[in-house]
């Protein structure tokens, strides 16, 4: 201060003297250096739109700067975005997809300086996800020629093209239409069928945003039908009292309840929703019968006519008594226990035949579950079906109970201890479309979608509560579990590897590139199998669960694949879709060996393998089995039809 006061004074002086002011050069004020440029850096590309500026700059006076920030799209017209700022950072939210200029001006009291002028491009805005899907999502009912539409929208504006998926499937899906403008599109569907479908956005910049996946069930152009000609025929007599009500319908799909009572004006209901066209039931000797079926389907019903038979009498007034008597037929022993008949008594009370019996739980036809008595393979029956509210797409069958895989309506479990009388004991709603289940011990592990897999808890009464959800972002297909691993299909990213040691908490350990669309994967003393659509056959070392290596491949041209694997053959079968299926030899694991190929003339979904027979699910065409005793030559035994089983696992139990 006393310096600066000291100058003014000569200062003055010399004024005062001369006439010479010398200010100015005492004083001289220096402009700002030109301010460097940090973020976004210059050319820079994919920038995030929420965007932060960065500068420095200095004084060589040691002024204090302010800053003004320069923004605009068009270089020759930058303008001020920001004035006055004290800090060398600016934070802006700009738009998707343009090239921005940009410059910083530093200012002290009297002077300022430009920097120089950078360039940056912000990313690119993905379409968001397509949604409100006409028909809506579960719909039924659908017309035959219909319009399929959605809604999509971009957020920087550019022009989306979409590519439409349909079939008749989850993982049979194929392009309907690819790269149109306009978001709907009409199809010719078939009567009574269900379809799945979904839309790919693009937005010709890179950006791909994949849709749901949607599902919808077409209306039958058949009317409702009325039941006729029923077994036993009507006023038939002297029958025995275990008896199988039939009938005949004609008419679009329904489901059917069963009457039956000693008043045709006084029936009661002992059966419902039934899928087939039968009911075992046991009744009295010397009695007179009435019974009626009726038909339903939606909000509509029609009955049938009133049909009566009669049982033959009781005439046996003595005690019988039949010793136990093993029979060994095909290794199976049967029991035939004691019988009693009393003589004041209008039942008879037999004891129920023990045997071996062989049973096939599966899913189709947006029935539910049916439980198939395979026990005589020549001669396969329905027994009894699980009826659900969704569209069953898989299941697990374990402990006498069965977990269902329901689409949009969660997880059902079945009692299943009594086949004549399933009943549904517990439901989870889910977080996403359930695509599969597998359940082990006391968890269950649920493959939900394209979003990932929750994992939970089999209670004691089989109600279950979720432990946790790890998000997998295109996992589809069949979810499969060994020891303390799961292992996931994730279509064409291949599979991936998860540890499910605490199931409170799933961690990621790999994943295992696949050439073609990982469809499922079994695994097998650390040897996977893989499904691997039109590249075939795939068979991977797992031991080391974070390296997975290829072994050996075996190519087979389908669109479709499905892969189950019999230990103790060492065969694994391979569901080729429209083509049917092949068994190969996979004894020698670096060199399958291709066996057999059969054309099932349906749409081989999947098989299972057992004691040499080979259960083959084939859409439209039904079950179908197969002697596999010499897989070179499967023989044909029967084929169970009327039935249609899509997109499913047989568990054969």
């Amino acid at each position: 201060m006393k310096l600066k006061f000291i100058i003014l004074a000569i200062s003055a002086f010399i004024v005062v003297m001369t006439g010479v002011v010398i200010l100015p050069i005492v004083f001289k004020n220096d402009p700002p250096s030109i301010p460097d440029l940090y973020t976004p850096k210059n050319g820079a590309v994919n920038i995030p739109v929420n965007t932060v500026f960065t500068w420095t700059a200095s004084d060589p006076d040691g002024d204090t700067l302010t800053y003004d920030l320069y923004l605009s799209t068009d270089r020759n017209k930058l303008t001020p975005i920001a004035s006055n700022l004290t800090e060398s950072s600016f934070s802006k939210v700009l738009n998707y997809n343009k090239t921005y200029y940009w410059k910083v001006v530093a200012k002290d009291k009297k002077h300022k300086t430009d920097s120089d002028i950078w360039l940056f491009s912000t990313e690119n805005a993905i379409p968001l996800k397509p949604h409100d899907p006409k028909p809506a999502d579960g719909e039924t009912n659908v017309p035959l020629i219909t319009n399929l539409s959605w809604e999509c929208e971009d957020l920087d504006g550019d022009k989306i093209h979409y590519d439409v998926y349909l079939g008749r499937s989850i993982d049979t899906m194929k392009p309907l239409a690819t790269g149109i403008e306009e978001n709907t599109l009409e199809v010719n569907l078939k009567e009574d069928a269900r379809y799945y479908w979904k839309v790919v956005a693009k937005d010709g910049h890179g950006g791909i945003r994949y849709g749901e996946i949607w599902a919808f069930q077409t209306k039958s152009v058949k009317e409702l039908g009325k039941p006729f000609d029923p077994t036993p025929t009507n006023d038939a007599t002297n029958l025995e009292t275990n008896i199988t009500l039939k009938w005949k319908y004609d008419g679009k799909e329904a489901l059917f309840d069963v009457y039956l009572g000693l008043d045709p004006n006084d029936l009661s209901l002992i059966a419902q929703d039934l899928g087939y066209q039968f009911y075992d039931i046991s009744v009295d000797y010397g009695k007179d019968y009435y019974w009626k079926v009726v038909a339903k389907s939606e909000n509509e019903s029609k009955e049938s006519s009133i049909w009566n038979f009669s049982t033959k009498p009781l005439l046996i007034t003595e005690e019988v008594t039949e010793i136990s008597t093993p029979l060994t037929v095909d290794s199976t022993v049967i029991t035939k226990e004691s019988t009693l008949i009393t003589s004041d008594s209008t039942t008879l009370s037999i004891k129920n035949v023990k045997e071996n019996k062989k049973y096939v739980y599966t899913t189709g036809s947006g029935i539910g579950m049916y439980i198939i008595d395979v026990t005589e393979p020549k001669k396969p029956k329905i027994i009894n079906h699980v009826y659900t509210e969704g569209w069953a797409v898989g299941l697990y069958v374990r402990d006498k109970h069965a977990y269902i895989a329901d689409w949009i309506n969660g997880v059902i479990v079945a009692d299943i201890s009594n086949i004549n009388h399933p009943v549904k004991v517990a439901k989870l709603k889910t977080f996403g479309k359930v695509y599969s289940i597998f359940a082990k011990n006391n968890i269950a592990y649920i493959l939900e979608g394209s979003s990932g897999m929750e994992v939970v808890k089999i209670n004691d009464d089989y109600s279950l509560s979720t432990l946790s959800y790890l998000e997998l972002k295109g996992s589809s297909g069949r979810i499969f579990v060994d020891g303390n691993y799961a292992y996931i299909p994730m279509g064409y990213d291949g599979f991936v590897i998860v540890d499910v040691s605490d199931p409170k908490i799933p961690k990621l350990l790999s994943y295992f590139d696949a050439e073609g669309f990982a469809y499922n994967v079994v695994v097998s003393n650390d040897t996977a199998y893989l499904a691997d659509g039109d590249k075939g056959l795939k068979i991977i070392n797992v031991k080391d669960k974070k390296h997975p290596k290829l072994i050996s491949k075996l190519n087979i041209n389908s669109e479709w694949g499905r892969v189950h694997f019999d230990p103790i053959s060492n065969v694994v079968f391979y569901a080729e879709g429209e083509k049917g299926f092949s068994l190969i030899d996979v004894s020698n694991k670096s060199k399958p060996i291709l066996l057999s190929t059969v054309n099932t003339k349906g749409f081989c979904y999947g098989g299972y393998i057992r004691d040499n027979y080979l259960y083959v699910a084939d859409g439209e065409k039904g079950l179908i089995i197969y002697d596999i005793s010499d897989p070179e030559n499967p023989i044909l035994l029967s084929n169970l039809t009327n039935i249609y089983l899509q997109n499913i696992i047989l568990e054969v139990k």
